[in-house]
């Protein structure tokens, strides 16, 4: 080995000293026998990054699968996987919007006050589109936070539309999208969005269970119910298809399968007060006040310790005849900017119409008188 070979040798030794480096393992020179030396920091950093992202990816993909069985413990649960997610790559755009359209489907579901999920909700939504502008599920939620909490409908339906823009087959966009013309009033429209919907994914059970919503709240009845059962075909443990039957039923009239249909969804989807409201409202109308007043009295004891929203408490005490009551609990969700104030427009409060109060909440929101 001549001189110049051992200085070679000895400064690749200093080097890796400094770089706290191993030649048996070593993180940025390689020995390569007989050869020579190689740098393998780029390698190696490429590699641990490609670790990296597969387990993000991995979170990710969990968080999506209990998102989409829509119960509260599942909801829950894939906030802590996309957390663990963001944690790995924070700069994983999907996983910014997934956390963002969990936070919106617990404020959905009045599971947490509207400020504590709804502006995070916004946040992580505007993270996510601030790497990855063209992402059509971020901007589709943006949309919803701007639709359910603060009710700018005009930056609502922009928002939705960019995201159709963006991937004109990205199925909840235009599911979500068809809740805002069916609540203002625009029922042709609303049926040709969730008819979009289903063309993107016509296996989807939650999509599926939208068509009856939307039947309803154009007032055909006898569609609504018919469109529920269709979709149990897809999924007969879904507690948003057995909730959305329910509601038809109890609307049509026909309280025994409204109360055994509720029944159900309450079963599936553990504790969910929006559901238990419907059952307790469905007991009401059925004639069966010690029930409805069973209910009322278990979301009242609940409101004590966790969130249940004044929508759900007003629908029964309207139900059970207390009218000024309901009229004051909606006027709380208005204040609150409770998530699903903007049904209050919808067949369950529709006897309100002739109470000045009530028209000036629609009024404020700028949502049509029920019919």
């Amino acid at each position: 080995m001549d001189s110049r070979q051992r200085r070679f040798n000895k400064a690749i030794n200093h080097l890796r000293q400094l770089l706290g480096d191993d030649a048996d393992r070593p993180r940025f020179i390689e020995t390569l026998p007989k050869r020579g030396y190689r740098f393998v920091a780029g390698v190696a950093q490429s590699t641990a990054r490609r670790e990296i992202r597969d387990e993000a990816r991995e979170s990710y993909l969990k968080a999506r699968y209990f998102w989409n069985k829509r119960t509260p413990d599942d909801l829950r649960r894939s906030i802590e996987y996309f957390r663990r997610a963001i944690e790995k790559d924070p700069e994983y755009a999907l996983a910014w919007t997934g956390l963002a359209d969990t936070y919106t489907m617990l404020g959905i579901f009045g599971l947490e006050p509207p400020s504590e999920v709804m502006i995070p909700a916004k946040a992580a939504a505007e993270r996510a589109l601030t790497l990855d502008e063209s992402l059509s599920a971020a901007h589709t939620v943006l949309a919803e936070v701007q639709k359910l909490y603060e009710w700018n409908w005009t930056e609502a339906e922009r928002s939705y539309l960019r995201a159709i823009e963006l991937d004109q087959n990205y199925a909840v966009a235009h599911h979500w999208y068809a809740q805002l013309p069916s609540i203002l009033g625009r029922h042709d429209e609303a049926q040709r969005r969730i008819e979009l919907a289903r063309r993107c994914d016509p296996v989807s059970p939650t999509i599926a269970a939208f068509f009856s919503y939307v039947a309803l709240e154009a007032r055909r009845v006898e569609a609504a119910v018919a469109a529920a059962r269709d979709a149990l075909e897809l999924d007969r443990n879904a507690p948003i298809t057995h909730f959305l039957l329910g509601r038809a039923y109890a609307i049509a009239g026909d309280m025994t399968e409204a109360i055994a249909t509720l029944q159900t969804a309450v079963r599936l989807a553990s504790w969910s007060p929006h559901i238990e409201a419907c059952l307790g409202y469905a007991y009401a109308r059925a004639g069966d006040r010690p029930r409805a007043e069973q209910i009322l009295a278990r979301l009242r004891t609940r409101a004590l310790t966790a969130y249940v929203s004044p929508i759900d408490l007003a629908q029964v005490h309207l139900e059970l005849h207390d009218r000024d009551a309901a009229i004051a609990l909606l006027e709380e969700a208005y204040r609150t900017r409770a998530v699903r104030t903007v049904i209050i427009g919808d067949r369950f409060f529709s006897e309100l119409v002739s109470d000045a109060r009530y028209r000036d909440l629609l009024a404020s929101l700028r949502l049509p008188l029920p019919k």
